[in-house]
Order: C-alpha cells, then sequence, then structure tokens
C-alpha cells in the first residue's frame, strides 16, 4: 500500500536522526495476514519406455475356412509358398515365368470325372493339375536315388467350408503306385490301364470326406506333395 508523503518524510528523518534502519509495517488489504501464493503443481513426467499396443502379425501360414469372394488360388498358394509352405528349392520354379501353369496348377486339385459306383461310400476322387484350366497334369513317382522321397501326395485333409466347428477328414498315402495301409485312403487309375503309364498321372486319390459334408457342399482341400508342399483350394463337391 503507498504511504502517505507526511508520514515517508517523518520516517526519513528519524531514521537519519537514530542512524537506525526503520521499516514501516504492512497490511493487507482485508485485515488479514499476508498469504502465500501456492506452489505450482509439477508436470508429470513421460513414462520411458512406452509404446503404443501393436497389433499381432497375421500368420502368413494360416488357411482361411471358407472361401473367400475374391479367391484367388495361384495367388494365395504363391503367396503362402514363399512363407514356408513350399520347399526353398521349388520356390524359383513356381515365381518363375511358367509359375502359375506348370507348378502352381499342377498342384491345384479338382473332382476326377468317374462313374459314382466307382468312389467307396464316405469317399472322394480327386487328381491335381486341371487340364481344362490350362494346367500341367501332376505325375506321381516311386522313390528314386534322385529322389528317395517319392514323388506324390503323402496326405489330404478335407473340410466342410465353413466357419467355426466343423470336422476335418484326413488320409493318408504312405506309397505309391500303391498305399501299404488302403484304410484311410487308396488310389485308382482314369481310363483304367496301368497307374504308372504316362508318369503316373492318371493317378487319382481317393480321398474320405467328413460326414458333415452333403453333395453340392463347398469343400476345403489341404493336402501335401512329398516334392513340392502344401497347398489349398476350395472344391465343390
Amino acid at each position: 500500500m503507498e504511504q502517505d508523503p507526511t508520514r515517508r518524510d517523518f520516517l526519513k528523518k528519524l531514521a537519519g536522526a537514530t542512524g537506525a534502519l526503520v521499516i514501516a509495517p504492512t497490511f493487507a488489504a482485508c485485515g488479514g495476514g499476508a498469504e502465500e501464493a501456492p506452489a505450482p503443481e509439477p508436470e508429470p513426467e513421460p513414462t520411458v519406455g512406452a509404446e503404443e499396443p501393436v497389433a499381432a502379425e497375421p500368420d502368413p501360414l494360416a488357411i482361411p475356412q471358407t472361401k473367400p469372394a475374391d479367391w484367388d488360388a495361384i495367388a494365395f498358394n504363391k503367396e503362402r509358398g514363399n512363407a514356408g509352405a513350399i520347399p526353398e528349392s521349388y520356390l524359383p520354379s513356381i515365381n518363375g515365368p511358367d509359375g502359375d501353369t506348370q507348378h502352381l496348377g499342377k498342384h491345384l486339385p479338382y473332382l476326377a470325372e468317374v462313374d459314382e459306383g466307382d468312389v467307396p461310400a464316405g469317399m472322394i476322387a480327386l487328381m491335381w493339375g486341371d487340364p481344362a484350366m490350362g494346367y500341367a497334369r501332376h505325375p506321381n513317382a516311386p522313390p528314386t536315388e534322385d529322389n528317395p522321397d517319392g514323388h506324390w501326395y503323402d496326405w489330404i485333409r478335407i473340410r466342410k467350408a465353413t466357419e467355426g466347428e466343423a470336422e476335418e477328414a484326413e488320409s493318408h498315402y504312405r506309397g505309391w503306385p500303391e498305399v501299404e495301409q488302403p484304410e484311410d485312403g487308396g488310389y485308382a487309375v482314369m481310363g483304367g490301364g496301368s497307374i504308372t503309364a504316362d508318369g503316373g498321372k492318371n493317378t487319382i486319390y481317393l480321398a474320405k470326406l467328413p460326414a458333415d459334408v452333403s453333395p453340392g457342399d463347398t469343400i476345403r482341400v489341404h493336402a501335401h506333395c512329398l516334392t513340392h508342399g502344401e497347398y489349398v483350394d476350395f472344391v465343390v463337391v
């Protein structure tokens, strides 16, 4: 508060006469004691190492339960193959200029044209590499010195293409041209004759169907070629 001029002069004269420092009292405007302003609250320090949650990366080897509206079997199997479903030694072939028709298409399933009575009950007749699609036909071969594993599909998994729980039937082929244990998988020959003729390309795979599959259903076929890896496609039964 500003002091009265007369009072200020009086205090100056008093200080000069006594040689002492004179401090004039101050008063709060409202008659109370002077209060200190509250100290500002400290700003929170940034959390060290805090990161935004990261969404899980999709599994590159995952396969769909149902057939997508934009399904492209060649593109899907090429991408999945490069992610590890196809042996590295075969990747130059599937990625080459004729990879779609001569290598990827060769491993895609289709229904063999056979009389219904020639297929055991509860089974389906499959072949690989539909010539009507311009694909090379898949050969089959027993183990050799150059390829000691042999060249055929050693397992086939079939599932109804539906969301949620569904039965999956798996058939096994433990040899070619004959199956050692034919109780869960077998062979037939397109047009009859020897199964080894024409490089085994006339081989029909008889595979188990799940019990929940009916005529007209779409099934997912997931199968493994001993030489060239895994392939996936959808077929209508």
